[in-house]
């Protein structure tokens, strides 16, 4: 939601809320300060964030008297209320007492008038169902930042999404680049933040300079998630060297063995399926900045589906197909039966974990 084109000091009550944290508190930052008033001693903060019922009653105290305690020198006043986590119903928020206390200051929101005090809040989240958050959407000027929701949104668009921050960042990003740095920090647009700054840095600070694939592993990878996909993707692509390497990193993690193998058993499968689509006639990959897969309407019956009935994202079936397509579908499945096989010994102690999982690797990469 854009603001509207009134000027923002005459609205009295500014709301910025979503899941997406570190959106929320960019923004709030900005507005802070585009609001903030001369007098340094007009601007008063107050910390929304509690874990227990006195903190979130405390809290409500504060901000009730911050609002009703006009500047003793005259001007205008800017109280924030910052990163409010109990106007939604996770964590304390969902206590009937916290609820309660938000209801007894309802009266006060009325007194904001947006040119004595002007009230910023900035939350994690609101239940609008409630009868303090209908009053307060219905006083405020509301902006909300969320998560890319991945029931809604696949993969590939959320990609899209950090090849434009990349751009917005002065990076241009290389076959690739997009790609990997998804695999590396998912849909944690907090890590988006630190991780472009990081490779900003990197590339010197310039506009319009190209970020490759091989850079953006070189400065973001070792992380626990990027270890699993490259040990997955080895051993699809038949690098029994680094598939190696990379299951020895991950172990060093502490990482279970028998976790490492349903992850891998999950690749496999799906490596199966995209040879059963690609030999029919009913897969096809394309490559841009990044591999994405085509599934044809026949094929969609032949894929996974989510709770909801729908398919699943064709993203990961894509990953797979590309580094799968040297071995027929018949290997992946005769894979398959050497992974539950070596599950199966796992799980009832006949051998040594490690050793069985090193097998397995061996096994698929020699084929």
């Amino acid at each position: 939601m854009a603001p509207s084109a009134t000027n923002t000091k005459t609205v009295p009550i500014h709301l910025l809320c979503g899941s997406d944290e570190d959106a929320v508190k960019k923004a709030a930052v900005a507005l802070a300060a585009k609001l903030a008033p001369d007098d340094a001693m007009n601007f008063e903060t107050i910390d929304g964030r509690a874990l227990t019922v006195d903190e979130a009653i405390s809290s409500i105290g504060k901000v009730r008297e911050a609002i009703l305690t006009l500047p003793f020198f005259g001007g205008g006043k800017l109280v924030w209320w910052k990163a409010v986590n109990f106007l939604d119903e996770s964590g304390v928020g969902r206590l009937s007492s916290v609820k309660e206390g938000l209801e007894s200051f309802q009266p006060d929101l009325d007194k904001v008038d947006g040119t004595s005090v002007t009230l910023l809040i900035s939350a994690t989240g609101v239940h609008k169902g409630r009868a303090f958050s209908k009053v307060l959407l219905k006083l405020a000027q509301a902006k909300y930042f969320d998560l890319p929701d991945l029931r809604k949104t696949s993969e590939d668009e959320i990609i899209f999404q950090i090849e434009r921050r990349m751009k917005e960042a002065g990076l241009r990003p290389g076959p690739g680049a997009a790609e990997r740095f998804f695999q590396a920090t998912g849909i944690d647009t907090a890590a988006w933040t630190q991780e472009l700054e990081k490779l900003s840095l990197f590339a010197g600070g310039e506009g319009n300079v190209e970020i490759t694939e091989r850079e953006v592993n070189r400065i973001i990878s070792g992380s626990r998630e990027v270890l699993i996909w490259d040990f997955c993707h080895a051993v699809l692509s038949g690098e029994a060297k680094l598939a190696l390497a990379q299951l020895s990193a991950l172990l060093a993690q502490d990482e279970s063995e028998v976790g490492i193998l349903i992850l891998l058993a999950g690749q496999v499968r799906l490596a199966a399926l995209a040879g059963v689509l690609r030999e029919n006639g009913m897969l096809k990959l394309s490559r841009g900045s990044f591999t994405s897969a085509t599934v044809s309407p026949q094929g969609e019956a032949y894929l996974p589906r989510k709770k909801s009935g729908e398919p699943i994202s064709t993203y990961s079936l894509g990953q797979a197909a590309q580094r799968s397509q040297h071995r027929p579908a018949k290997f992946w499945f005769l894979a398959l039966a050497v992974i539950y096989r070596a599950q199966r010994e796992m799980l009832t102690g006949e051998s040594d974990k490690r050793r069985a999982l090193e097998f397995v690797v061996l096994e698929i990469v020699a084929g």
